[in-house]
């Protein structure tokens, strides 16, 4: 299931791997525009509004929830922001429905905003409450060819009875080119 989707770039990402989506949340009246334009599907609304039990069965949640709680460029009020509460709504689907796979995802600061207390919290709720082996990566998406900078997390989460002890995503090695090596010669 994609929540929070956005536009899709998570759906993007995984349909190509051959995954197939049955469940979509996104409140944004133009993303949701977009959303129906690349893929047919008109993404439900407030995940607020929706009941766990109304989302179909899934083995993978993914989550790329709202930001602006935790970033620098936001007033960084974590969970005192009602966007930033919307966690929990991740970890309500997540006690219903027990998918194997969990992939989240959110800005860098998350990492260190409220000394710390606030990814303590989540990753208690991840770990303890409901039961998942997770591994938080830090990524850059110039690392995977992507021209920005710009640092993103991930948690990944495994149900703990796949007994997944390790992981660590593999990082690309691109050839990167200059602009040089692809402009024609002699113009």
């Amino acid at each position: 299931i994609d929540l929070f989707a956005g536009i899709g770039g998570f759906r993007i990402a995984l349909d190509s791997f051959g995954a197939n989506c049955v469940f979509t949340s996104e409140w944004d009246k133009f993303a949701q525009q977009v959303y129906l334009e690349n893929f047919g599907d008109f993404p439900f609304g407030d995940i607020t509004k929706i009941g766990a039990a109304d989302i179909p069965k899934h083995d993978l949640l993914c989550a790329g929830f709202p930001c602006q709680p935790f970033s620098i460029s936001g007033k960084r009020k974590s969970f005192k922001d009602s966007r930033g509460t919307l966690f929990y709504d991740i970890a309500r689907i997540l006690k219903f429905h027990k998918p194997n796979y969990v992939l989240l995802e959110n800005v860098k600061n998350i990492l260190t905003i409220n000394a710390g207390k606030t990814i303590k919290t989540m990753l208690e709720v991840l770990d303890k409450e409901l039961g998942y082996n997770v591994f938080v990566e830090l990524l850059k998406g110039n690392d995977f060819g992507v021209p920005q900078k710009r640092e993103r997390v991930f948690f990944i989460c495994f149900k703990k009875k796949l007994k997944i002890k390790k992981f660590q995503l593999t990082k690309p090695n691109f050839n990167f080119l200059a602009v040089k090596d692809i402009l024609q010669k002699g113009l």
